[in-house]
């Protein structure tokens, strides 16, 4: 069978996503590898795959002070942050990837969007190349807001403007990354990228949403397809240190701002712990253990309001099963989780594609959204009893969560993978085609 090459980013979420199609295509028989950072091992090692650490150093990370003060003046010093790394992982994989997948001799690369020099990587060592969305798909359409806004969806003439003028600013903002990896292709020998569409794979591009769940598109490729949550059917590890015998019977709220304890969170926390003190109902509170800040962490948020049930990690999908509500950041993992359970939710986006996570939740009524930075507990407090004491929000999110789940998940991802991986030819939806093709005899 094949040896292939899962390339991701070493956070918890893209590993923990794009490792379940790595798991499903070692168990239809092929050896999946992960090229990635050594810090990536914990994750790897829950995921029960083999890690090949590249060797980063003597690789200067690209920190600009005047970027990164001139983004903290506007109040986003997690723009400045998030662009250098994405210029990090870019010059990490060119230097370093075309040799390890030589050694290794793999046959094929599973590629997540966000490493955007992957594909580049893929075509230097002659081989194909699968893009998988794990997070938010950045494809470009008029009427789509970028993934990084909070806009509603609009089929109007001033939202496609306001739409174009967001897209320029997602290309100004990631044009290092893509200068620098045009810069190795010349010297390649490889055509340069002209558009962020050209760096995904011309075989297949698999997306763990539902088209249900997405804004309406008309202009995705041929070669996308959407599988639904990767994740909603992993394997959640037992931890015997979760108390259950705490949960007390009353109405459960699920409070998670991701798998890493960040400073920012501690503030939120106890919004989050204040809205919800003397509710009929009991909050959870996961503050995250992927890093090693969150014995600090958690001491630095003390006694809470209402006396929350408050831990590090929690069997985030068992909980869920429990849960009325989540209040989440907007992880896509998080997000389509609680979807497939039918848990409706406030979301309060911190960074990133947050936002278009909380913009498609709002759009198709599964919970509210609200400010990470500036919204008062007694406004998240009634968004939380609207959410309780309106039944439409549940029968909306199980509806969605049937789509969801009937899309194929990591099963489906990794029949389109190795179907593309193995023929290098292109692997086409034919639902959409059928689709486009019924359209059109229905207009001739």
């Amino acid at each position: 069978m094949a040896h292939y090459a899962l390339l991701c980013p070493d956070e918890a979420g893209h590993l923990l996503s794009n490792g379940q199609v790595a798991r499903e295509l070692v168990r239809r028989g092929h050896e999946v590898t992960v090229i990635g950072r050594a810090k990536s091992a914990p994750v790897v090692q829950r995921l029960d795959l083999p890690l090949h650490a590249l060797n980063i150093r003597g690789i200067r990370y690209p920190f600009h002070p005047l970027w990164w003060a001139l983004f903290t003046a506007a109040g986003a010093p997690s723009l400045a942050v998030i662009r250098d790394l994405f210029r990090f992982y870019a010059e990490e994989y060119l230097r370093l990837l075309p040799q390890a997948l030589a050694e290794l001799k793999v046959d094929g690369v599973l590629a997540d969007h966000t490493v955007s020099a992957a594909g580049t990587a893929a075509e230097r060592a002659g081989l194909p190349f699968v893009t998988i969305c794990s997070a938010l798909l950045w494809h470009e359409e008029p009427c789509v807001p970028p993934p990084f806004t909070l806009w509603p969806y609009r089929q109007t003439a001033p939202a496609r403007l306001r739409n174009r003028l967001g897209y320029a600013g997602f290309h100004w903002y990631f044009g290092p990354v893509f200068r620098k990896i045009n810069r190795w292709r010349r010297a390649w020998n490889l055509p340069p990228l002209r558009h962020f569409d050209e760096a995904y794979s011309p075989l297949a591009q698999i997306s763990q949403l539902c088209s249900d769940f997405d804004f309406p598109r008309s202009n995705l490729p041929d070669v996308f397809h959407y599988i639904g949550s990767l994740t909603t059917a992993r394997a959640d590890p037992a931890d015997p240190a979760f108390p259950w015998e705490q949960l007390d019977g009353r109405p459960l709220i699920f409070a998670s701002l991701g798998t890493v304890a960040f400073p920012a969170n501690a503030r939120v926390y106890r919004i989050i712990a204040e809205a919800c003190a003397g509710l009929d109902a009991q909050l959870v509170l996961a503050l995250g253990r992927w890093n090693e800040q969150q014995t600090r962490f958690k001491q630095q948020l003390g006694q809470l309001p209402g006396n929350p049930l408050v831990v590090e990690f929690a069997p985030q999908l068992a909980v869920l099963d429990r849960a009325a509500l989540l209040i989440t950041h907007g992880g896509v993992n998080t997000v389509l989780e609680a979807i497939c359970r039918g848990v409706p939710m406030v979301v309060l986006p911190r960074n990133g594609d947050h936002f278009g996570m909380a913009a498609r939740v709002r759009h198709h009524g599964l919970g509210l959204c609200a400010s990470f930075g500036r919204t008062r507990a007694d406004a998240l407090r009634c968004m939380v009893q609207q959410i309780l004491a309106d039944d439409g929000y549940q029968a909306r999110s199980r509806e969605m969560g049937k789509l969801l789940r009937d899309a194929g998940g990591a099963a489906r991802a990794a029949e389109i993978a190795e179907e593309a991986l193995t023929t290098k030819r292109p692997v086409l939806d034919k639902t959409r085609n059928r689709t486009r093709t019924s359209a059109a005899h229905a207009g001739s």
